[in-house]
């Protein structure tokens, strides 16, 4: 996992490094399986600093945040439950689309239908509806 993580005319020091590194880390264990790299990036728009937030995973998902507070830890954490809430829903969805088939698919089964087979059922249920 590469951590990337910058300031914009701002310098970032080592605390807030460590600090993002850990929370990004206990984020992905818990919530993804393979990430691949998070690029972090710190600015300020006039009074407030701004924590900009992209994670890229393997599946090829990328989840992105923007957050802005008027400290910079507190931007950053509030990026980070942002990210955190995006990847607990993107979890759910891919659990939640498991759960939905009661049996496994045979793929035999759906080799041996022919195009003819599958037109007829279509047109029977057009019409039972």
């Amino acid at each position: 996992m590469r951590y990337k993580i910058s300031g914009k005319q701002i310098d970032i020091g080592e605390s807030l490094q460590t600090h993002v590194e850990m929370e990004v880390s206990d984020i992905l264990e818990k919530y993804a399986e393979r990430p691949t790299d998070a690029l972090i990036t710190f600015s300020k728009e006039s009074h407030e600093f701004v924590c900009e937030t992209a994670i890229h995973l393997s599946t090829g998902i990328t989840v992105n945040s923007k957050a802005k507070e008027h400290d910079i830890y507190a931007s950053f954490d509030k990026s980070a439950k942002r990210i955190e809430t995006q990847l607990r829903r993107y979890k759910r969805r891919l659990k939640d689309h498991a759960n939905l088939r009661t049996t496994p698919i045979d793929p035999l089964k759906l080799r041996r239908i022919s195009s003819p087979q599958i037109t007829m059922m279509m047109l029977v249920q057009k019409t039972k509806r």
